[in-house]
């Protein structure tokens, strides 16, 4: 209550006031649509309390986050934002294009003034040739006509009716031209201005300084209106065995105001202004008749656990963040509380909200069935965590605020490569090259596009999932036209022991190297699933046999699907392909036939589709 008081009061004293400072921006800091900002602000201070404007701030700035710092000896008891009105727009670049638009507006006046003059001329044209031409019938009449005179005069007025003609061509043409600068002009100017009036935005600082002397503060804020984004350029060397990641930041930067020479930090972070433990309650049980814990569909303990943790995590990111037009203590701003939310209510506020998602999460936990758990554990520990970063760009960065993206370099990363081919002639005849290497580096990578370059030569774009320090990556580079696959049904047979039919299926898949040297190739194929008993299957007669990678059989083979690790030699083509035979058997009841995929079984695929693509391109599902 004492602190609220002083900061009243002080609030209503007559300070001594110091002209308007703006300070210079020495960092900043961008998070995912927000940026911190802090200026460095120097004056001469005097002795006891003083108040410092510091003006102009930009159109984006946020008002609840402003807060500042002092050196030694100096106090910020409390930082105020305001707005006054101008008489011009104080923008430079604003100020410039209202500048060319006053000269186009002249431009206009003296062509709209020129052609009045032409219109004139011409109305004297049309008089003196009506003149003439009178003049002309009735000296014909007398017998008087002077031809000479008449010649002369018809020649004056077609040479002054082209001339005319000519200037107002010109003007009109440079009329058009003037027009079409201001339209331009407007535009750009109503891009800067994004709607804002001719106002200035000030942050004032009400400080008490221990004795008078040169100080520095620091003033900070958060502006919306910034984002950035990481994007890859990834270059595979002539031998395939280096690969040169470089790491970029894509920077939007329309905040209202330049950033000029700054330390930049690059954020995955959110802005958290709130100091205060969220608040815990006591959780309370009830008991249903029946005594069964709850049966969930297949899969559906892991669906809603994994719905209520990402709505846990969404909310937890959102807390404390100060966002534009939240609501804040009206007219001061005290630095140490800056962006606290109101708690008039004490069943408000985001706290509430993680109550209830957490007491969902443990109410589930406490009524599902024992196997429902077990069963999802590895699924959960499959479940990727986003990582919390900061990246400092090194030396000085410049930032203009304008609409077109602006790209920085993070690090350049000189990996070890170990280079293949995959192949899935089910989806396509292609042969794609592809690179697995391990992140060696000091940084994480986080999720982003990349362009993809073998020996200087582009080969496509793709998407770079998250990737953590120590953790491999797997890079694709694009096909190779001088590899291909095939895959055929050689051959199927029916036969029927006892009540059960037995269907055999012969497969081949022809690989052809068109190169000059061996290519090493992955190539995938899958073999169906039963959702029961009724269907029983096997494969037999592989030649050669299927892969041994660890991760491979652990992950994938389980599911179905099938890899070979190859190397088809050189000038394989034709006759001299590389063959992979493989049979598959299925056996069933007679009286039964293949028939349609489930409505639901292709569901399942789809949602085995969305966990692998939520891992190779790190997408959240909705």
């Amino acid at each position: 209550m004492n602190r609220v008081f002083t900061v009243l009061v002080l609030s209503l004293l007559v300070l001594p006031a110091l002209a308007q400072l703006a300070g210079k921006i020495g960092e900043v800091t961008v998070y995912r649509g927000q940026a911190l900002v802090t200026r460095d602000v120097e004056f001469a201070a005097v002795a006891g309390a003083q108040e410092i404007v510091v003006s102009p701030l930009p159109e984006r700035v946020i008002p609840e986050s402003l807060y500042a710092v002092g050196d030694a000896d100096v106090t910020v008891r409390a930082v105020r934002y305001r707005v006054t009105a101008v008489g011009e727009e104080p923008r430079d670049e604003v100020r410039a294009i209202d500048d060319q638009l006053k000269e186009k507006g002249r431009e206009q006046k003296r062509i709209a003034s020129e052609l009045g003059v032409l219109e004139s001329k011409s109305r004297y044209l049309d008089k003196l040739e009506n003149f003439v031409a009178v003049t002309a019938t009735a000296e014909t009449s007398k017998g008087s006509l002077n031809p000479q005179a008449l010649t002369d005069t018809s020649l004056f007025i077609f040479q002054q009716r082209t001339e005319t003609a000519g200037q107002k061509l010109d003007l009109e043409n440079e009329k058009a031209e003037i027009e079409n600068d201001i339209n331009t002009l407007n535009r750009q100017r109503s891009e800067l201005m994004r709607g804002s009036s001719k106002t200035q935005r000030e942050a004032v600082l009400l400080i008490d300084s221990a004795r008078a002397r040169q100080v520095k503060c620091k003033l900070s804020y958060l502006v919306s209106g910034v984002n950035w984004s990481p994007a890859y350029s990834a270059r595979l060397n002539d031998k395939k065995d280096r690969l040169a990641l470089e790491y970029h930041a894509v920077v939007n930067q329309m905040s209202g105001e330049d950033w000029s020479n700054v330390k930049l930090t690059l954020s995955t972070t959110r802005p958290n202004m709130i100091a205060v433990t969220p608040i815990l309650t006591p959780l309370w049980i009830s008991l249903t008749a029946g005594g069964q814990p709850a049966k969930f569909a297949e899969e559906g303990y892991r669906e809603q656990r994994s719905n209520i943790n990402r709505q846990l995590k969404l909310n937890d990111n959102n807390a404390g963040v100060v966002m534009p037009g939240a609501a804040g203590p009206q007219g001061v701003t005290n630095a140490p509380s800056v962006g606290i939310p109101s708690f008039d209510n004490a069943s408000a506020g985001i706290g509430w909200e993680q109550n209830v998602l957490a007491g969902q999460l443990q109410n589930l936990e406490l009524s599902a069935r024992d196997e429902d758990i077990r069963q999802s554990r590895n699924a959960q520990a499959e479940e990727t965590e986003g990582l919390a970063v900061a990246y400092d760009l090194p030396g000085a960065v410049s930032l203009q605020s304008r609409t077109d993206q602006q790209m920085f370099r993070i690090a350049t990363l000189d990996l070890k490569a170990d280079s293949f081919y995959n192949a899935v002639p089910l989806l396509s005849d292609f042969v794609y090259l592809t690179a697995d290497a391990v992140n060696t580096s000091e940084y994480p990578l986080l999720p982003g596009t990349y362009n993809a370059y073998v020996n200087g030569s582009f080969a496509g774009r793709g998407w770079l999932p998250l990737v953590a320090r120590g953790q491999g990556l797997t890079i694709g580079f694009g096909s190779e036209t001088q590899l291909r696959a095939v895959r055929e049904l050689v051959d199927k047979k029916t036969d029927i022991r006892g009540g059960n039919q037995i269907v055999t299926y012969n497969y081949r898949v022809r690989l052809q190297n068109f190169m000059a040297q061996p290519a090493k190739v992955r190539l995938w194929d899958r073999a169906p699933q039963a959702p029961d008993s009724a269907v029983t299957i096997s494969l037999t007669g592989l030649e050669p046999a299927l892969s041994t990678d660890a991760q491979y059989l652990a992950e994938k083979r389980p599911r179905g699907l099938l890899r070979w690790d190859l190397e088809v030699p050189a000038g394989a083509s034709g006759v001299k392909a590389l063959e992979v035979k493989y049979q598959l058997q299925m056996e069933f009841d007679k009286n039964y036939a293949i028939g349609e995929i489930p409505a639901q079984m292709m569901e399942k695929m789809r949602k085995d589709f969305d966990s692998q693509a939520q891992v190779m391109f790190n997408i959240n599902p909705q």
